[in-house]
């Protein structure tokens, strides 16, 4: 009797501490609630506290997967995504080179620097409203809110008159630009942004280092052994295709079919800019074709980021400065 009555004590006594525990933090969990609505409210937030990491974002699809013809330009000249999918921030503009219509200011920021030109007559989608382009001197720019960024982490999207652009702010937050404010801190971001984009994109496999066993398309040499010169196409159904070299890969490029029997969609094609060594869209750079320093196939076309760079190779090196569109097979044939 003795101890089945401590055991009955022993329960009694564990369900008061129980509910005492409960009613504790119940009381806690309001507490710190309250104060966290609080806190919110403060900060403009209202009652709804916004967790970083999962921010309350714009209810419209970007980049678009199925998105109909914004821009007859396919992919960006600077980037190689494709324009369509990401119409809501695209910016065209003329340029030395061309006319030209980019995914991003962000890119285009990074064609005026690769460049040594400012881009002239610049145009802008805005953003909820992608169907309409307006002249950059008239858009108001929202950057920094919670919105899908393009090419960079901190967004940079434009409206059509400040009314709306403060309206979208008090939703998702930014801060109100002008395009050269825009255009300014995308100037600013383009280190920091680079290093993130080649570290992303290796992240989700869209470029893969060689390994010892890959092997070159076109010529069968290892491209790892070629980590100044080596090359990748990413295709549609997510095989990696690996060249060693520039030469190799512009061939392929030229004649698929000749390569491989399966037909081969790109997604998205890298090269290894010389002589940094670091992967760049294949879309972009400024190619030095023709002069004294060879790759691993002989004659090669050397990709530079920066044109003035490839300008300052060519005087000593010879050779001389293409875009990616004209490259061709007989320019790096022995």
């Amino acid at each position: 009797m003795h101890s089945r009555r401590d055991t009955k004590n022993g329960i009694g006594s564990g369900l008061l501490s129980t509910v005492v525990v409960i009613i504790f933090l119940t009381c806690l969990s309001v507490s710190v609630t309250s104060a966290m609505e609080q806190n919110g409210k403060k900060r403009g937030g209202g009652s709804h506290m916004m967790m970083q990491g999962d921010p309350k974002r714009p209810a419209v699809e970007h980049p678009m997967m199925k998105p109909k013809m914004y821009s007859k330009t396919k992919r960006c000249p600077n980037c190689g995504m494709m324009i369509n999918m990401w119409a809501r921030t695209r910016h065209s503009f003329t340029h030395p080179e061309g006319d030209f219509t980019t995914c991003s200011i962000r890119c285009m920021a990074d064609k005026a620097v690769n460049s040594g030109t400012q881009p002239t007559a610049a145009q802008v989608a805005v953003y909820l409203d992608p169907d309409t382009i307006i002249p950059v001197e008239k858009a108001v720019y929202v950057i920094g809110s919670s919105a899908k960024g393009t090419m960079t982490m901190n967004s940079k999207i434009a409206f059509a008159d400040k009314q709306a652009a403060e309206k979208f702010v008090a939703d998702y937050g930014g801060k109100i630009s002008d395009f050269n404010g825009a255009l300014n801190a995308a100037t600013l971001e383009l280190p920091k942004s680079r290093m993130m984009i080649d570290k992303k994109r290796k992240k989700t496999g869209k470029i893969k280092d060689p390994t010892e066993k890959d092997s070159c398309v076109v010529c069968g040499m290892y491209p790892a052994r070629y980590p100044k010169h080596n090359a990748q196409i990413w295709t549609k159904s997510g095989e990696t295709l690996h060249f060693c070299s520039t030469s190799c890969f512009v061939h392929f490029n030229a004649e698929p079919t000749r390569y491989m029997k399966k037909p081969v969609m790109t997604k998205m094609a890298w090269i290894t800019l010389f002589p940094g060594g670091m992967y760049e869209s294949a879309f972009g750079p400024y190619y030095v074709v023709g002069s004294k320093v060879h790759g691993p196939m002989g004659m090669e076309a050397l990709p530079f980021k920066i044109k003035k760079d490839a300008q300052v190779f060519v005087e000593s090196n010879g050779g001389r400065i293409v875009s990616f569109s004209e490259l061709t097979p007989a320019m790096v044939s022995n």
